[in-house]
């Protein structure tokens, strides 16, 4: 499916998502072939056009790599198993149906009648493959880089929520081994109020590192509130040690 072959209504609406992902295509059609579902193919032999199956595949590659990288150079500290764990959660199929949906990816997709009735426009599932289509129809309309500026630009605003790095990093066993390390000694929680009725309690817990830092955490738990509390000590060690 070359440009040519293309009407104004579809090449207004493509670009228009070009401009969503902040790149200007150089082949228009690669967008639109990543935009185009099997059942649109298999309702239309006549049209010799291809399905987005094997960009879906690609662009799965290119965004673990691009997620991955992205990862390493925000989190280098982080262990091997904390980066999958977090890498996991970003290309999760829910998270990048959520991305597509903000692109609106649903309403540029050439859908069969059966799957147009079914709802296909809103599925999770056919909305994160057509997302990874569309990334891979950037990389092979320019290359790697270009692709990794399509995808951070994406992904980077979901690691400002700290809920991410908070449930699959453990901060206290790192803080420790850092105190350990670096200054020979050890955190000490302590906790010093706990608020709120039974059925919610807050419970509010204090890390003390000697004379170097102290900091407060809360939580639902008093598990909860030291992780807090590891957490904002450690940022605080982590960029007086830069």
């Amino acid at each position: 499916m070359g440009k040519s072959s293309l009407d104004k209504n579809r090449l207004d609406i493509l670009n228009a998502l070009g401009k969503k992902l902040k790149y200007r295509f150089h082949d228009i059609s690669l967008l639109s072939i990543a935009l185009t579902h099997r059942s649109y193919v298999n309702e239309n032999p006549h049209l010799s056009v291809s399905d987005n199956e094997r960009f879906e595949f690609l662009g799965d590659a290119v965004l673990g790599l691009c997620v991955s990288n992205l990862l390493i150079k925000k989190y280098g500290d982080f262990s091997e198993g904390a980066l999958s764990k977090i890498r996991a959660a970003l290309v999760n199929e829910k998270l990048l149906a959520r991305i597509a949906q903000d692109l609106k990816i649903g309403d540029c997709l050439l859908l069969g009648h059966g799957e147009e009735n079914s709802g296909g426009r809103a599925k999770d599932s056919l909305l994160a493959n057509a997302l990874e289509a569309v990334i891979a129809s950037v990389y092979l309309d320019s290359n790697f880089n270009k692709a990794e500026n399509a995808v951070n630009k994406l992904i980077e605003p979901l690691l400002k929520d700290d809920s991410i790095t908070f449930k699959y990093f453990d901060y206290k066993t790192a803080l420790q081994e850092f105190c350990q390390k670096r200054y020979k000694i050890t955190p000490i929680y302590t906790l010093i109020d706990s608020h709120g009725p039974e059925h919610a309690i807050t419970f509010e817990v204090k890390i003390t590192i000697a004379d170097k830092i102290t900091q407060i955490g809360s939580g639902k738990n008093k598990k909860d509130a030291e992780k807090q509390a590891a957490q904002k000590a450690w940022e605080v060690l982590q960029d007086e040690n830069r």
